[in-house]
């Protein structure tokens, strides 16, 4: 359900944009600049756009191939990919009744990006029971079993914010985590043009982290039915 309002979310998204890119053209177009200078504005405006985008899907491949090469390599035991996290600086704790608790401050069990005051205060007592206003990246789950799905959604994630691709900062990401609430395309049309491109790039973050846990999982299990396959015909042989 929440991949279907993400893809609902992102197609208003789309258009609300394209609308906002027309209203402030036509600011742009009513002011007295020089068309000279106009042209070549937009020359690097380009320019800087797409060596932008060319970065952005390289480092996006990037995170890919890394994420995909880990899981592989730690497939007998995925929690593997938490300890690598941990000794990137990523602490993560199993606390009971999570899901509930971190409810309070509009979060979820998972990976939880950077806090600043009431919210990080909360987090440290929860964790570490220390008081302090600021926290890092940190994962936190519920004290059971964790899916591997669920991890590697989680790791995924992680990953490309210490990629520091775009769509990360916290604002953003927490109106993601409660995409539930920008259903309402009134809601939507309060953003700003700014708002709506960070918050395109928090939905695609998520949306690649989910792509991935899918892609991964399809042929990892394709690839256990081969071999199984592969055992039963060597059983008849």
């Amino acid at each position: 359900m929440k991949k279907f309002i993400l893809d609902f979310i992102n197609k208003i998204f789309a258009l609300q944009e394209k609308y906002l890119e027309g209203k402030y053209q036509k600011k742009m177009n009513a002011l007295n600049f020089n068309k000279k200078d106009s042209m070549s504005k937009n020359i690097m405006t380009s320019g800087a756009s797409l060596t932008f985008s060319v970065e952005l899907e390289k480092n996006k491949q990037k995170v890919r191939n890394d994420v995909t090469k880990l899981a592989k390599e730690n497939l007998d035991n995925l929690y593997n990919l938490l300890e690598y996290a941990k000794q990137r600086g990523a602490k993560f704790y199993s606390i009971k009744n999570a899901k509930k608790l971190l409810s309070l401050i509009k979060e979820e069990p998972g990976l939880i990006f950077p806090k600043k005051g009431k919210e990080a205060l909360f987090i440290n007592l929860l964790t570490e029971q220390k008081v302090s206003f600021k926290t890092d990246a940190i994962f936190i789950f519920e004290d059971e079993k964790l899916s591997i799905y669920s991890l590697l959604y989680e790791f995924y994630k992680w990953y490309s914010y210490k990629m520091a691709l775009p769509g990360f900062d916290e604002e953003s990401y927490s109106k993601v985590k409660n995409i539930d609430e920008l259903e309402n395309p009134e809601t939507i049309e309060t953003l700003s043009y700014d708002d709506i491109i960070k918050l395109k790039q928090a939905i695609s973050r998520d949306r690649e982290a989910m792509e991935f846990v899918m892609s991964f999982m399809k042929e990892i299990e394709g690839a256990k039915k081969a071999f199984e396959n592969l055992k039963d015909d060597g059983a008849n042989i």
